[in-house]
């Protein structure tokens, strides 16, 4: 097991750390102190080289030129919140006059502070951020935390957690990186399965309408493994928020590399996401070699408690209440079969 520690460039006049986990299987991510992002998912290939199973970007700066939230922490809460409200108060506004991700200044806007530990079968960076209503605009104060793990096991565990100050508060975060497990720079090899029957209705600017629609004869179903491309083409993207039966959310898995992603979640929702338009000026990811980026080049999976579940009293609860304290995990395990 190894930790290394380097410089990477800066960000808003400040200086930006990459950290970087290996394990005994020459597995390896890295993250970054900005934003607390997920950076790289480096696996061995045949020819004895390193495959990044993420759409990453090899500039810091790149990272905030496009709005698609790539690779980022989403906090303090993920998904949209309706009319960007909650009860009496008012929460800043960024997506058609709702709060998406946690508006314009959440968790991935600021640099964190961080510390690492090793021991005999894993390796993790914890991070961690006093928030308060001055920083983003969300009501209360927080203590939080987001602590990546890798593991002998090949998996990737994240753990959010957060305090709250003297008042209650919101907390539902998530990991927003993109999989791409193949040697392409397309889904066309891609295989999904999700455990859920049933998606969310939503209006026509992605706010639940409270209403769960059975996958049942829809291109939504993905109780088994199915081909994402094919679905893309029939559906035109996928912004799709499934409602779980288990702790085994998903799985990806790549055809021609035989590479498998399997997702676990303790929460209720998984939030599937395609770009279907790629936002912003001359993007290229870093496995795309200097060429512009493609649409639905990757595929995200966010898992969270339903979106705008503090107006839907049965999609869950994340209200964090004052002086409480509250975690959740989401864990992505690599498998080569």
């Amino acid at each position: 097991m190894k930790i290394l520690q380097e410089a990477f460039g800066e960000y808003n006049d400040e200086k930006v750390t990459r950290i970087r986990l290996i394990n005994d299987n020459n597995i390896e991510i890295s993250c970054l102190s900005m934003g607390a992002i997920w950076h790289q998912f480096l696996v061995p290939t045949k020819d004895k080289e390193h495959q990044n199973l993420l759409l990453s970007f090899d500039n810091i700066n790149d990272y905030y030129s496009n709005p698609q939230n790539i690779c980022k922490s989403i906090g303090r809460v993920a998904g949209r919140i309706k009319n960007a409200s909650y009860k009496h108060y008012k929460l800043p506004q960024n997506d058609h006059g709702n709060t998406l991700h946690g508006g314009p200044h959440g968790f991935s806007t600021w640099n964190w502070e961080y510390s690492t530990s090793v021991d005999e079968n894993s390796v993790s960076v914890t991070f961690q951020k006093k928030i308060d209503e001055s920083m983003d605009g969300f009501f209360g104060e927080i203590q939080a935390s987001i602590v990546y793990t890798l593991d002998n096991q090949n998996k990737v565990s994240i753990a959010y957690s957060a305090i709250a100050g003297e008042e209650d508060t919101l907390f539902n975060p998530t990991c927003h990186v993109y999989f791409n497990l193949s040697n392409r720079r397309d889904l066309t090899t891609h295989e999904l399965q999700i455990n859920s029957d049933h998606i969310l209705e939503t209006d026509e600017y992605l706010i639940p309408t409270g209403k769960f629609i059975a996958v049942d004869n829809t291109p939504y179903d993905f109780r088994h493994f199915k081909n994402v491309e094919s679905v893309l083409k029939e559906i035109k993207g996928l912004d799709t928020a499934y409602v779980l039966k288990t702790n085994l959310a998903a799985i990806l898995k790549d055809k021609e590399s035989k590479r498998q992603i399997i997702v676990h979640s303790d929460r209720n929702g998984l939030v599937v996401y395609t770009p279907e338009k790629i936002e912003g000026q001359n993007i290229s990811f870093s496995r795309d070699k200097g060429t512009l980026a493609n649409k639905n080049e990757g595929i995200a999976l966010e898992a969270q408690t339903l979106p705008d579940a503090i107006h839907h009293e049965n999609f869950g609860d994340i209200i964090l209440p004052r002086h409480s304290r509250q975690s959740y995990y989401i864990s992505f395990t690599f498998k080569n079969d």
